[in-house]
């Protein structure tokens, strides 16, 4: 799903830049660094960036730009807070670009924005509407907070690439319609799976890794 830089007009790379910077500043600034001042949490945070990094090169596509591959991000700021998911999934992002040659790099910022930023923060929204308004039940965290948000973070990245490659006149609406949006559902089953069986793992065996789960909400007198 990530765009590469010569498709798209040059208003669109530069927006994407505007937006991302002040986004970056704000993650890298808020941040709280002392959660990973250990090895064992820097180790975790690496591994997970490999892993992610991993994912991404599984990918397919019939069309420049129409090609799709699993993200993980719900997971990733399920684990470590939106600031800390925002950081890694931009050196992912780096990982791929590099992959890709010097011409997919005027295209980073977009791609953060775009594969990163939007699963992201979305993903950080319905934790908190569920964390607000939902009762602190363990399977309702994985199932919503990662099985369930995960599929609609997917669905979500899928069609604003698809909006964007379209308005930006990469694509018609047929080609996009009949060669990517259709794989959406079987991306989402794939991204709800891979979050949801992944953070069910790590909140039974390791959840001290978790950063957004609470022992005091979701295990004590349940």
């Amino acid at each position: 799903m990530d765009i590469p830089a010569d498709l798209l007009p040059q208003a669109y790379l530069w927006t994407g830049l505007v937006l991302c910077l002040p986004l970056m500043l704000a993650a890298l600034w808020s941040a709280p660094w002392s959660k990973i001042g250990d090895s064992e949490a820097q180790h975790v945070f690496l591994g997970t960036i490999v892993a992610r990094s991993l994912l991404w090169v599984m990918r397919g596509g019939i069309h420049q730009g129409l090609n799709f591959h699993l993200l993980g991000m719900t997971l990733m700021c399920l684990m470590f807070e939106w600031q800390f998911a925002l950081v890694g999934a931009s050196l992912i992002v780096a990982i791929a670009s590099a992959a890709g040659g010097t011409a997919a790099w005027p295209a980073f910022a977009l791609n953060v924005m775009l594969m990163a930023a939007l699963p992201i923060l979305f993903t950080r929204a319905c934790l908190y509407v569920g964390q607000r308004w939902l009762p602190h039940n363990f399977y309702l965290y994985i199932f919503v907070n990662a099985f369930l948000v995960g599929s609609l973070s997917m669905l979500l990245v899928g069609l604003a690439s698809a909006a964007l490659q379209h308005l930006g006149g990469v694509h018609p609406a047929g080609t996009i319609s009949r060669d990517f949006v259709q794989i959406l559902p079987l991306l989402m089953f794939g991204e709800g799976f891979i979050n949801g069986g992944a953070m069910a793992l790590l909140v039974a065996y390791r959840p001290h890794w978790v950063a957004t789960f609470h022992d005091a909400w979701y295990l004590r007198g349940k």
